[in-house]
């Protein structure tokens, strides 16, 4: 009976792939312009981006909620219900595919094996998802760290700017185009927003969200604030703030060396053991003799 219900299963499941297969040509524009190294199975994803439009396979609740908010984070506001999208058909597409080889090779197997096989390909389903899901939280977090490393630099420099009586706007393209790395395309994003009409107080605020460190939004927060004040009171509060920022970094430079250093306690323990061995070994031997 449990057999027959996989090859049901895998029947189904196969027979929905290819039929979504073979429909999905509307969605080709979706997928053909991804990078094949990073998307090597993209021509397939049409399934996903296919189930995902019906009812049954649609992205919601907490899920999407989840799903956007990491993406939010990781692309411009106007792609990152895109890249949620792909992320979804992504999963749907590989979850399909497992169930169907998956059922039918437990199905060939037959016998107790089967229920084995089963609870292996559930468990590579929900490994799927994970994987999709803590991908984009990753890649944030790297970001993030990265930011948060590069930051002390770029507000000296900023201070330095402002200080030698440079506009804020000015003082901040210049240090957006001066430098490569994760916080000065943040910054050069903040400059798009700005020579599209927004405010530079929106666009510093932008900037902040988009770090995802609480340490960088609490700066811009009091960045727009001093900006409100005036430029004297800004050179004044970028000065604090560097100061602040760089006694911050040794704090975590000497946090990160106590981590580090502790982690090298096993390996030594396992060495000092090992020299202890050899000792007391050729003790024995000098003694036997």
């Amino acid at each position: 009976m449990m057999q027959i219900i996989l090859l049901i299963i895998a029947t189904l499941s196969t027979l929905i792939f290819i039929l979504f297969l073979a429909m999905g040509g509307k969605y080709t524009s979706l997928v053909e312009n991804l990078n094949s190294k990073e998307y090597a199975m993209k021509d397939l994803y049409v399934v996903g981006f296919g189930l995902a439009n019906t009812k049954l396979f649609a992205l919601r609740g907490n899920m999407e909620k989840n799903l956007k908010k990491s993406m939010k984070l990781e692309y411009d506001n106007i792609y990152y219900e895109y890249y949620a999208a792909l992320a979804w058909a992504q999963f749907l597409t590989l979850a399909m595919l497992v169930v169907s080889l998956g059922t039918a090779f437990a199905a060939l197997i037959g016998g107790d094996a089967s229920f084995m096989i089963v609870g292996i390909v559930l468990l590579f389903v929900m490994a799927i998802w994970n994987i999709t899901l803590s991908k984009a939280k990753e890649s944030v977090a790297k970001r993030r760290e990265a930011c948060v490393a590069e930051f002390p630099n770029m507000v000296s420099k900023l201070s330095l700017l402002i200080n030698s009586g440079m506009v804020l706007r000015e003082a901040w393209f210049l240090i957006a185009n001066g430098k490569e790395g994760p916080l000065y395309d943040l910054m050069k994003k903040a400059c798009e927003y700005m020579n599209n009409g927004e405010s530079d107080m929106s666009a510093i605020h932008k900037f902040g969200v988009l770090s995802d460190s609480t340490e960088i939004k609490k700066f811009t927060s009091a960045l727009v604030q001093g900006i409100e004040k005036g430029n004297s009171e800004l050179a004044d509060f970028l000065l604090a703030q560097t100061s602040e920022l760089w006694a911050h970094k040794r704090q975590l430079s000497l946090q990160a060396g106590e981590v580090a250093a502790g982690k090298l306690i096993i390996p030594l323990g396992i060495t000092f053991a090992g020299i202890i061995m050899i000792i007391v070994s050729a003790a024995m031997q000098s003694m036997s003799f």
